[in-house]
């Protein structure tokens, strides 16, 4: 017999010679994420419908046939298991950790997973650059995101190649001190550690300096900020014009594609998501590739109540080496920050819990519309065994 995942921690038998009516009563006709198996749990299909109710009337009362259906589930089902979740983020969650476990082989390539894109950089490799991934699993370096799309990740490097005049040819710069240097050395746009002019060892300090930036950009646009300023009181206008425009390019981190981006070590958050009735929030933890419920509200919470319960769970989470499935969910939280907020709760960083912050962001979750009642089953997500 197949495992059934603990994440589905309701179950329904199915009888298809009993009572009919009396099995869907047992149905909430709400938002959930569910399996079909046999009578040996083999999984048939897991779903996320928003109307569980009408999807098993639909799947089982004997109808399907009529409309074309070529799976006779009523004749091959024989239990349900089932999660109810509130909200998108939840049922994303959970639809995905438990279709890993009961289609390992065919999950990947059919949940329709966003990937999280991030930049990486080794500042110790023999030869140091900025590359764009979606896997996070390597021990050394540096990972910085996620950034809204891979278009925002090349991006991110030209801007970072630019602004610390960086090698732009990798195939040069793995010559080095043998290569031979590009028009950028010409232009003063590269310190040329290709042909020797700085040694690697002096390359690596200055990429490892445009890391530290990235992670903590305020320190370098305070100190260039100064650096305008002194320009400017020494009528050097022109410089000081071109370090006010070098300030505005850098002061890019933190904003638009780049709002969420910073190093990996610091992906995490508290998040608001809709709870079961109106007024109700549900409060989660996420820390790298990790999710973690810790209470659910009726009324305004109380961050003085609250804040001890989320240091403890923050504390709890292993710092260890991601796991495939852990870098799979940084893309599912990756998909929700970058989604509109009217719909899929309300993030903030960890880093900055303020007590005004929760309550603002109790408020704001009140604001979005709820998951409306559907007369229809509401699929959201299906995945069938081959």
């Amino acid at each position: 017999m197949t495992k059934i995942p603990g994440q589905l921690d309701h179950r329904l038998d199915f009888n298809p010679d009993a009572d009919f009516q009396d099995f869907l009563r047992q149905a909430p006709a709400k938002w959930v994420v569910y399996l079909l198996a046999d009578q040996d749990d083999q999984p048939i299909q897991l779903l996320s419908v928003k109307n569980f109710r009408y999807s098993l009337k639909r799947r089982l009362a004997g109808e399907e046939l009529l409309t074309g259906r070529r799976v006779d589930y009523r004749q091959i089902v024989r239990r349900v298991y089932w999660r109810r979740v509130d909200g998108a983020l939840e049922a994303d969650w959970i639809y995905h950790d438990v279709a890993r476990q009961v289609f390992p082989d065919t999950y990947q390539g059919m949940v329709g997973l966003r990937p999280a894109w991030f930049v990486h950089v080794d500042t110790q490799a023999d030869f140091p650059r900025y590359t764009k991934t979606i896997h996070l699993t390597a021990e050394s370096g540096s990972y910085f995101g996620p950034l809204e799309d891979k278009h925002a990740v090349a991006r991110l490097i030209e801007l970072v190649e630019d602004w610390f005049d960086l090698c732009r040819y990798y195939n040069i710069l793995t010559q080095a001190p043998l290569g031979r240097a590009c028009a950028y050395k010409e232009m003063g746009k590269c310190p040329a550690p290709c042909d020797g002019s700085i040694s690697m060892d002096q390359y690596r300090q200055l990429i490892d300096f445009s890391a530290q930036t990235l992670a903590n950009p305020l320190p370098f646009i305070s100190e260039q900020t100064e650096r305008m300023e002194q320009a400017a009181a020494d009528l050097r206008f022109e410089t000081a014009g071109k370090i006010k425009s070098f300030v505005a390019q850098v002061s890019q981190l933190g904003k638009g594609a780049f709002r969420y981006m910073r190093p990996l070590d610091q992906f995490a958050y508290i998040t608001l998501q809709p709870g079961p009735r109106p007024g109700c929030a549900r409060v989660f933890l996420i820390i790298r590739g990790r999710i973690e419920p810790i209470v659910s509200l009726i009324c305004p919470p109380d961050p003085a109540e609250l804040l001890p319960l989320i240091r403890a769970a923050a504390a709890d989470v292993p710092r260890l080496p991601l796991q495939p499935e852990e870098v799979e969910r940084i893309g599912i939280v990756t998909h929700h920050l970058f989604s509109p907020k009217q719909s899929t709760g309300v993030f903030f960083p960890l880093a900055q819990f303020t007590p005004g912050q929760l309550l603002k962001a109790y408020t704001d979750l009140k604001r979005q519309e709820p998951t409306p009642e559907l007369e229809s089953e509401g699929v959201l997500k299906e995945l069938q065994a081959m």
